[in-house]
Protein backbone atom coordinates (compact mmCIF):
# COMPACT_ATOMS: atom_id res chain seq x y z
CA UNK A 1 0.00 0.00 0.00
CA UNK A 2 2.45 2.46 1.18
CA UNK A 3 4.39 1.70 -2.21
CA UNK A 4 1.66 2.37 -4.38
CA UNK A 5 0.87 5.32 -2.52
CA UNK A 6 4.92 6.68 -3.10
CA UNK A 7 4.13 5.27 -6.37
CA UNK A 8 1.14 7.59 -7.11
CA UNK A 9 2.86 10.31 -5.70
CA UNK A 10 5.52 10.56 -8.32
CA UNK A 11 3.27 9.61 -11.25
CA UNK A 12 0.81 12.73 -10.41
CA UNK A 13 4.26 14.91 -9.58
CA UNK A 14 5.34 13.87 -13.71
CA UNK A 15 1.96 14.41 -14.82
CA UNK A 16 1.95 17.91 -12.90
CA UNK A 17 5.49 18.69 -14.36
CA UNK A 18 4.44 17.54 -17.74
CA UNK A 19 1.45 19.83 -17.86
CA UNK A 20 4.19 22.82 -16.82
CA UNK A 21 6.60 21.85 -19.60
CA UNK A 22 3.56 21.91 -22.25
CA UNK A 23 2.47 25.16 -21.13
CA UNK A 24 6.09 26.75 -21.41
CA UNK A 25 6.69 25.32 -24.79
CA UNK A 26 3.23 26.67 -25.50
CA UNK A 27 5.25 30.07 -24.38
CA UNK A 28 7.59 29.24 -26.37
CA UNK A 29 5.50 29.15 -29.40
CA UNK A 30 4.10 32.30 -29.33
CA UNK A 31 7.22 34.03 -28.83
CA UNK A 32 9.62 31.79 -30.79
CA UNK A 33 12.47 33.94 -31.45
CA UNK A 34 12.42 36.09 -27.74
CA UNK A 35 11.11 39.06 -29.31
CA UNK A 36 8.41 39.70 -26.77
CA UNK A 37 4.87 41.38 -27.58
CA UNK A 38 5.63 44.49 -27.79
CA UNK A 39 5.28 46.44 -31.50
CA UNK A 40 8.12 46.01 -34.21
CA UNK A 41 9.43 47.69 -36.98
CA UNK A 42 11.23 45.65 -39.54
CA UNK A 43 13.26 48.22 -42.14
CA UNK A 44 15.85 48.38 -44.73
CA UNK A 45 18.69 50.83 -45.94
CA UNK A 46 18.90 54.69 -46.72
CA UNK A 47 18.23 54.81 -50.21
CA UNK A 48 16.04 52.55 -50.30
CA UNK A 49 16.22 49.54 -53.42
CA UNK A 50 14.13 46.92 -54.52
CA UNK A 51 14.87 44.29 -52.19
CA UNK A 52 15.54 46.68 -48.92
CA UNK A 53 12.03 47.50 -49.56
CA UNK A 54 10.21 44.37 -50.45
CA UNK A 55 12.28 42.04 -48.29
CA UNK A 56 10.93 44.52 -45.04
CA UNK A 57 7.34 43.78 -46.54
CA UNK A 58 8.22 40.34 -46.72
CA UNK A 59 9.87 39.63 -42.95
CA UNK A 60 6.86 41.83 -41.09
CA UNK A 61 4.30 39.19 -42.86
CA UNK A 62 6.68 36.57 -41.75
CA UNK A 63 6.99 37.56 -38.29
CA UNK A 64 2.91 38.68 -38.10
CA UNK A 65 2.47 34.89 -39.01
CA UNK A 66 4.27 33.58 -35.64
CA UNK A 67 1.66 36.17 -33.77
CA UNK A 68 4.24 39.09 -33.71
CA UNK A 69 2.67 42.75 -33.81
CA UNK A 70 5.03 43.95 -36.18
CA UNK A 71 5.08 46.19 -38.90
CA UNK A 72 7.42 47.24 -42.52
CA UNK A 73 8.46 50.54 -42.99
CA UNK A 74 11.10 52.37 -45.35
CA UNK A 75 14.10 54.59 -44.82
CA UNK A 76 13.76 57.00 -47.81
CA UNK A 77 11.61 57.57 -50.75
CA UNK A 78 11.52 54.75 -53.09
CA UNK A 79 13.46 54.02 -56.33
CA UNK A 80 11.36 54.32 -60.21
CA UNK A 81 11.66 50.32 -60.20
CA UNK A 82 10.10 49.57 -56.44
CA UNK A 83 7.42 52.10 -57.47
CA UNK A 84 6.68 50.25 -60.96
CA UNK A 85 6.57 46.72 -59.03
CA UNK A 86 4.18 47.68 -56.05
CA UNK A 87 2.16 49.58 -58.72
CA UNK A 88 1.66 46.62 -60.91
CA UNK A 89 0.85 44.67 -58.25
CA UNK A 90 -1.41 47.10 -56.43
CA UNK A 91 0.49 47.14 -53.74
CA UNK A 92 0.48 49.79 -50.92
CA UNK A 93 3.95 50.39 -50.21
CA UNK A 94 5.28 51.22 -46.47
CA UNK A 95 5.25 54.64 -44.32
CA UNK A 96 8.84 56.36 -44.24
CA UNK A 97 10.23 55.81 -40.85
CA UNK A 98 12.05 59.46 -39.76
CA UNK A 99 13.85 57.50 -36.65
CA UNK A 100 14.64 54.82 -35.40
CA UNK A 101 14.76 56.08 -31.79
CA UNK A 102 13.31 53.74 -29.00
CA UNK A 103 11.97 51.41 -31.11
CA UNK A 104 11.99 47.53 -31.23
CA UNK A 105 13.26 47.05 -34.98
CA UNK A 106 14.58 44.12 -37.00
CA UNK A 107 17.08 45.64 -39.80
CA UNK A 108 17.13 43.79 -43.12
CA UNK A 109 19.33 44.59 -46.27
CA UNK A 110 22.19 45.70 -43.89
CA UNK A 111 23.92 46.00 -41.16
CA UNK A 112 25.41 49.46 -41.07
CA UNK A 113 24.65 52.51 -38.90
CA UNK A 114 26.07 54.69 -41.88
CA UNK A 115 22.98 52.92 -43.87
CA UNK A 116 20.19 52.79 -41.31
CA UNK A 117 17.64 55.62 -40.19
CA UNK A 118 18.91 58.38 -37.93
CA UNK A 119 18.36 56.93 -34.34
CA UNK A 120 19.19 52.95 -34.77
CA UNK A 121 21.82 53.34 -32.25
CA UNK A 122 19.17 54.06 -30.02
CA UNK A 123 17.08 51.38 -31.10
CA UNK A 124 17.15 47.69 -29.89
CA UNK A 125 17.72 45.77 -32.27
CA UNK A 126 16.36 42.59 -32.20
CA UNK A 127 17.44 40.79 -35.25
CA UNK A 128 19.70 41.60 -38.68
CA UNK A 129 18.36 39.60 -41.65
CA UNK A 130 21.29 40.52 -44.28
CA UNK A 131 22.97 38.84 -47.67
CA UNK A 132 26.04 40.93 -47.23
CA UNK A 133 29.22 41.29 -44.86
CA UNK A 134 28.38 42.30 -41.34
CA UNK A 135 29.27 45.91 -40.91
CA UNK A 136 29.66 47.97 -37.72
CA UNK A 137 26.26 46.60 -36.36
CA UNK A 138 27.46 43.92 -33.84
CA UNK A 139 25.21 44.65 -30.78
CA UNK A 140 21.97 43.10 -32.65
CA UNK A 141 20.69 40.65 -30.30
CA UNK A 142 20.65 37.86 -32.98
CA UNK A 143 21.57 37.35 -36.47
CA UNK A 144 20.46 35.73 -39.82
CA UNK A 145 23.55 36.39 -41.71
CA UNK A 146 25.26 33.76 -42.79
CA UNK A 147 23.07 32.14 -45.88
CA UNK A 148 24.72 32.33 -49.10
CA UNK A 149 22.09 34.55 -51.08
CA UNK A 150 21.78 37.04 -53.63
CA UNK A 151 18.72 38.54 -52.25
CA UNK A 152 17.81 39.19 -48.64
CA UNK A 153 14.31 37.95 -49.96
CA UNK A 154 15.77 34.50 -50.49
CA UNK A 155 16.79 34.69 -47.35
CA UNK A 156 13.58 35.69 -46.28
CA UNK A 157 11.79 33.08 -48.41
CA UNK A 158 13.84 30.61 -46.68
CA UNK A 159 12.19 31.64 -43.56
CA UNK A 160 8.62 30.85 -44.67
CA UNK A 161 10.04 27.02 -45.50
CA UNK A 162 11.92 26.21 -42.55
CA UNK A 163 8.61 27.41 -40.95
CA UNK A 164 6.26 25.81 -42.65
CA UNK A 165 4.42 29.07 -43.83
CA UNK A 166 2.43 29.27 -46.77
CA UNK A 167 3.24 32.17 -48.79
CA UNK A 168 0.57 34.37 -49.94
CA UNK A 169 0.50 35.76 -53.17
CA UNK A 170 1.17 39.32 -52.35
CA UNK A 171 3.80 38.24 -50.19
CA UNK A 172 5.00 35.91 -53.06
CA UNK A 173 5.21 38.95 -55.60
CA UNK A 174 7.22 41.08 -53.15
CA UNK A 175 9.89 38.41 -52.51
CA UNK A 176 9.89 37.69 -56.52
CA UNK A 177 10.39 41.50 -57.19
CA UNK A 178 13.11 42.12 -54.24
CA UNK A 179 15.21 38.69 -56.04
CA UNK A 180 14.53 39.94 -59.56
CA UNK A 181 16.31 43.40 -58.77
CA UNK A 182 18.86 42.27 -56.58
CA UNK A 183 20.19 39.38 -58.63
CA UNK A 184 19.99 40.89 -61.92
CA UNK A 185 17.69 38.04 -63.44
CA UNK A 186 19.48 35.73 -61.61
CA UNK A 187 22.81 36.69 -63.28
CA UNK A 188 25.24 34.09 -62.63
CA UNK A 189 27.68 36.48 -60.85
CA UNK A 190 24.89 37.60 -58.64
CA UNK A 191 23.24 34.66 -57.70
CA UNK A 192 23.38 31.24 -56.62
CA UNK A 193 21.21 27.87 -56.67
CA UNK A 194 18.80 28.85 -53.44
CA UNK A 195 17.70 32.33 -55.45
CA UNK A 196 17.07 30.22 -58.68
CA UNK A 197 14.59 27.77 -56.33
CA UNK A 198 13.24 30.34 -54.98
CA UNK A 199 12.05 32.66 -58.49
CA UNK A 200 10.61 29.32 -59.44
CA UNK A 201 8.80 28.31 -56.80
CA UNK A 202 7.64 31.72 -56.37
CA UNK A 203 6.43 32.46 -59.82
CA UNK A 204 3.00 30.47 -60.37
CA UNK A 205 2.46 31.93 -56.86
CA UNK A 206 2.65 35.42 -57.40
CA UNK A 207 0.50 34.93 -60.67
CA UNK A 208 3.78 36.15 -62.84
CA UNK A 209 3.35 34.14 -65.97
CA UNK A 210 6.25 35.47 -68.67
CA UNK A 211 9.11 36.19 -66.09
CA UNK A 212 11.50 37.76 -68.76
CA UNK A 213 8.88 40.02 -70.28
CA UNK A 214 8.01 41.15 -66.22
CA UNK A 215 12.19 41.43 -65.73
CA UNK A 216 12.70 43.72 -68.47
CA UNK A 217 9.90 46.52 -67.59
CA UNK A 218 11.12 46.18 -64.23
CA UNK A 219 14.82 46.77 -65.60
CA UNK A 220 13.52 49.39 -68.04
CA UNK A 221 12.61 51.28 -64.93
CA UNK A 222 16.03 50.58 -62.62
CA UNK A 223 17.93 52.36 -65.29
CA UNK A 224 15.72 54.96 -66.00
CA UNK A 225 17.48 58.72 -64.83
CA UNK A 226 15.01 60.59 -66.84
CA UNK A 227 14.61 63.74 -64.94
CA UNK A 228 16.97 63.60 -62.57
CA UNK A 229 20.04 65.51 -62.12
CA UNK A 230 23.61 64.22 -62.21
CA UNK A 231 23.89 64.76 -58.21
CA UNK A 232 20.23 62.72 -58.12
CA UNK A 233 21.90 59.79 -60.11
CA UNK A 234 24.78 59.37 -58.39
CA UNK A 235 22.42 58.79 -55.09
CA UNK A 236 19.76 56.92 -56.32
CA UNK A 237 21.75 54.06 -55.60
CA UNK A 238 24.41 54.83 -53.05
CA UNK A 239 25.52 53.15 -49.46
CA UNK A 240 27.64 54.91 -46.89
CA UNK A 241 30.13 52.44 -45.17
CA UNK A 242 32.44 52.74 -42.15
CA UNK A 243 35.81 50.92 -41.48
CA UNK A 244 39.39 51.08 -40.13
CA UNK A 245 38.66 54.85 -39.43
CA UNK A 246 37.21 55.45 -42.82
CA UNK A 247 34.28 56.84 -43.43
CA UNK A 248 33.53 55.80 -47.16
CA UNK A 249 30.34 55.53 -49.79
CA UNK A 250 29.80 53.33 -52.54
CA UNK A 251 27.47 54.63 -55.50
CA UNK A 252 26.15 52.35 -58.76
CA UNK A 253 25.46 53.56 -61.64
CA UNK A 254 23.86 52.36 -65.13
CA UNK A 255 24.40 53.32 -68.42
CA UNK A 256 22.64 51.39 -71.86
CA UNK A 257 25.29 51.55 -73.89
CA UNK A 258 28.99 51.28 -73.40
CA UNK A 259 29.43 54.42 -75.17
CA UNK A 260 27.81 56.65 -72.76
CA UNK A 261 30.55 54.91 -69.83
CA UNK A 262 32.79 57.83 -70.62
CA UNK A 263 30.11 60.52 -70.44
CA UNK A 264 28.96 59.64 -67.02
CA UNK A 265 32.06 58.72 -65.46
CA UNK A 266 33.08 62.74 -66.41
CA UNK A 267 29.34 63.95 -64.86
CA UNK A 268 29.54 61.46 -61.49
CA UNK A 269 33.81 62.98 -61.29
CA UNK A 270 31.65 66.06 -61.20
CA UNK A 271 29.15 65.74 -58.56
CA UNK A 272 30.98 63.32 -56.20
CA UNK A 273 32.69 66.52 -54.00
CA UNK A 274 29.55 67.69 -53.15
CA UNK A 275 28.12 65.10 -52.08
CA UNK A 276 31.33 64.19 -50.50
CA UNK A 277 31.97 67.13 -48.48
CA UNK A 278 27.97 66.90 -47.41
CA UNK A 279 28.11 63.71 -45.99
CA UNK A 280 31.85 64.17 -44.31
CA UNK A 281 33.00 60.93 -46.34
CA UNK A 282 36.99 60.16 -46.87
CA UNK A 283 36.74 58.38 -50.01
CA UNK A 284 34.16 57.89 -52.52
CA UNK A 285 33.60 55.23 -55.02
CA UNK A 286 31.32 54.86 -58.00
CA UNK A 287 30.78 51.68 -60.59
CA UNK A 288 29.41 52.44 -63.64
CA UNK A 289 28.11 49.28 -65.57
CA UNK A 290 27.03 49.41 -69.44
CA UNK A 291 24.27 46.92 -70.27
CA UNK A 292 25.67 46.18 -73.81
CA UNK A 293 29.61 45.56 -72.05
CA UNK A 294 30.18 43.08 -69.78
CA UNK A 295 32.63 45.21 -67.36
CA UNK A 296 32.20 47.70 -64.40
CA UNK A 297 34.39 50.85 -64.49
CA UNK A 298 35.48 51.92 -60.64
CA UNK A 299 36.14 55.60 -60.14
CA UNK A 300 37.68 56.80 -56.84
CA UNK A 301 37.68 60.01 -54.81
CA UNK A 302 39.63 61.21 -52.04
CA UNK A 303 42.85 61.45 -50.15
CA UNK A 304 45.06 58.26 -50.74
CA UNK A 305 41.39 57.20 -53.25
CA UNK A 306 43.68 56.27 -56.03
CA UNK A 307 46.18 53.84 -53.86
CA UNK A 308 43.34 52.18 -52.31
CA UNK A 309 41.30 51.56 -55.12
CA UNK A 310 45.19 49.92 -56.57
CA UNK A 311 44.98 47.48 -54.14
CA UNK A 312 41.98 46.56 -54.01
CA UNK A 313 41.13 45.92 -57.96
CA UNK A 314 44.21 45.37 -59.35
CA UNK A 315 45.85 42.25 -59.29
CA UNK A 316 42.52 40.79 -58.16
CA UNK A 317 43.47 37.05 -58.05
CA UNK A 318 39.99 36.08 -58.48
CA UNK A 319 39.23 33.44 -61.14
CA UNK A 320 37.72 35.09 -64.15
CA UNK A 321 38.31 38.28 -63.40
CA UNK A 322 40.65 41.07 -65.02
CA UNK A 323 41.27 44.38 -64.34
CA UNK A 324 43.53 47.53 -65.80
CA UNK A 325 44.49 50.86 -64.53
CA UNK A 326 42.74 53.55 -67.26
CA UNK A 327 43.13 57.12 -66.85
CA UNK A 328 41.32 58.12 -63.84
CA UNK A 329 39.59 54.66 -63.43
CA UNK A 330 39.74 51.13 -62.93
CA UNK A 331 38.16 48.91 -65.53
CA UNK A 332 37.39 45.07 -64.34
CA UNK A 333 35.60 42.64 -66.74
CA UNK A 334 33.48 40.98 -66.28
CA UNK A 335 30.57 43.03 -64.70
CA UNK A 336 31.06 42.49 -60.74
CA UNK A 337 28.93 43.09 -57.51
CA UNK A 338 29.23 45.66 -55.17
CA UNK A 339 28.33 43.62 -52.46
CA UNK A 340 30.67 40.04 -53.35
CA UNK A 341 33.78 42.00 -54.70
CA UNK A 342 33.54 46.12 -54.66
CA UNK A 343 32.84 46.64 -50.77
CA UNK A 344 35.06 43.29 -49.07
CA UNK A 345 37.84 44.72 -51.21
CA UNK A 346 37.56 48.11 -50.26
CA UNK A 347 37.65 46.95 -46.58
CA UNK A 348 40.72 44.61 -47.24
CA UNK A 349 42.47 47.42 -48.61
CA UNK A 350 41.22 50.11 -46.09
CA UNK A 351 42.48 47.50 -43.37
CA UNK A 352 45.66 47.04 -44.70
CA UNK A 353 46.02 51.04 -44.36
CA UNK A 354 43.78 51.66 -40.90
CA UNK A 355 43.71 55.00 -39.73
CA UNK A 356 45.93 55.28 -36.39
Amino acid sequence: MKFNYLRNIALGAVALGSLFSCEKDDDNDSDPFNFGDSKIVVIGHKVPDTDAVTSAMAYAEFLRSLGYDCEARVAGPLNKETTFALDTFGIKAPEVLTSADGLNVVLVDHSEYAQSVDGMKNAKILRVVDNHVLGTVTNAASYDTTRSAGSTCTIVYNNFKEKNIAINKQTAQLLLVGILSDTGRLKVTKSGEKDSVAVYDLLSIAGVNDLDAFYLRMHEFADSYEGLTDAQILVSDIKEYERAGYKYGVANVDVDYDVYLEDMRNRMNAVMPEYMKANNLDLMFCKIDADTLDCSNVIYMGENAEKIADQAFLNMGVEGVSSEKKDGYIYITPHVSRKTVIVPRINEALDANAKE
